[in-house]
């Protein structure tokens, strides 16, 4: 299929899918809708893709969203922000051990494989590093990809039904000349990010180009909401394109074993947030959203959905992936 024919394509799959959570009333119903279904729809062999073009020009887009949400509040939390990140640091070691730690004795994976199958939430680097050992890398890609999956389309449902999110009041819309202005400053300040490797370039340009834009009073508002549906529903998509590589003989060979190890990530982040939050004094889903085994886009842009503090989950996303970054290759020059 030519390419922008496989782009509607994919596009139109995501919003039917979201449409339907929309309707029933779902929490984050387009992101996670429209993850759904082109996911089933990629394990199903159908020409879905969203070319990496469109993929940052709508990580922009949704970051200058983001960014008129950040208030002074966001700026007044800063002074937990260490605090926050140090819990960060443990409760990323202690998925990783104990997620290693099940898929090796009780699921029998082997040790390079579940290693870097419960790295949390750093797709892309775990599988170049992991080229260089001995591990199965359609099954760590598997694992993760599941992983995300599991947290975007269960995490709302948590969320809400604990009564971790809001729906936040909705800002007056951006004249035509502040949005052109805001994607702009958006543009620039993600490409640049972008260029520099800095994990979620696009998104957290455009973030605080639009932040720094409402806190100097120069505009007021956010995006139109028509934006904002086709930004979730192609995030979704780009996540639902991952299942392109699962096949019968690896979902029947490392499905359990990849869900138990989400649910031991899910529920190992949750108890670290619950201390931090006694400890700071923090709401808890804000801290759960900041501390679960996601990608920086998808964490931050579902924060944003839930009426969460996007600037705060996603500051803490982009630290872990540094310090995962970091310390991932030392660990991997150990394994060879």
């Amino acid at each position: 299929m030519p390419a922008l024919g496989k782009l509607l394509f994919t596009v139109a799959l995501g919003a039917a899918g979201g449409g339907v959570l929309a309707w029933f009333g779902a929490p984050a119903a387009w992101l996670s809708g429209a993850m759904i279904t082109v996911a089933a729809g990629a394990a199903s062999g159908l020409p879905v893709g969203i070319p990496d073009g469109v993929r940052t020009l709508v990580f922009i887009l949704l970051g200058t969203s983001i960014g008129s949400a950040v208030t002074p509040e966001t700026i007044a939390q800063v002074r937990a922000w260490p605090g926050s990140l140090v819990m960060l640091g443990l409760a990323v070691a202690a998925m990783t051990a104990s997620s290693t730690i099940h898929l090796t004795r009780v699921r029998a994976w082997e040790s390079t494989t579940a290693r870097f199958s419960s790295v949390p939430g750093a797709l892309s680097q775990v599988l170049v590093m992991a080229l260089r050992t001995k591990a199965d890398i359609s099954r760590i890609a598997f694992a993760q990809s599941l992983r995300l999956f599991v947290l975007v389309a269960a995490m709302p449902w948590l969320l809400a039904g604990g009564g971790f999110s809001t729906t936040g009041e909705i800002a007056a819309e951006l004249s035509l000349a502040d949005s052109l202005l805001v994607l702009a400053a958006g543009g620039v300040t993600g490409l640049i990010l972008e260029r520099l490797g800095v994990p979620g370039g696009a998104l957290l340009g455009g973030m605080l180009a639009s932040a720094v834009l409402h806190a100097a009073g120069i505009v007021e508002g956010r995006l139109p909401t028509l934006l904002l549906i086709i930004g979730f529903v192609v995030t979704g998509c780009v996540i639902g394109t991952r299942f392109r590589i699962v096949s019968l003989a690896m979902l029947r060979d490392a499905l359990r074993g990849a869900l138990e190890s989400v649910g031991l990530a899910l529920a190992v982040s949750a108890l670290f947030a619950f201390l931090a939050g006694r400890w700071l004094g923090l709401p808890f889903g804000q801290l759960w959203l900041a501390y679960a085994p996601g990608g920086v886009e998808a964490m931050t842009i579902m924060a944003f959905a839930l009426g969460l503090d996007p600037a705060f989950v996603g500051a803490h996303h982009v630290v872990r992936l540094i310090c995962l970054s970091i310390f991932v290759p030392l660990w991997v020059r150990n394994l060879r």
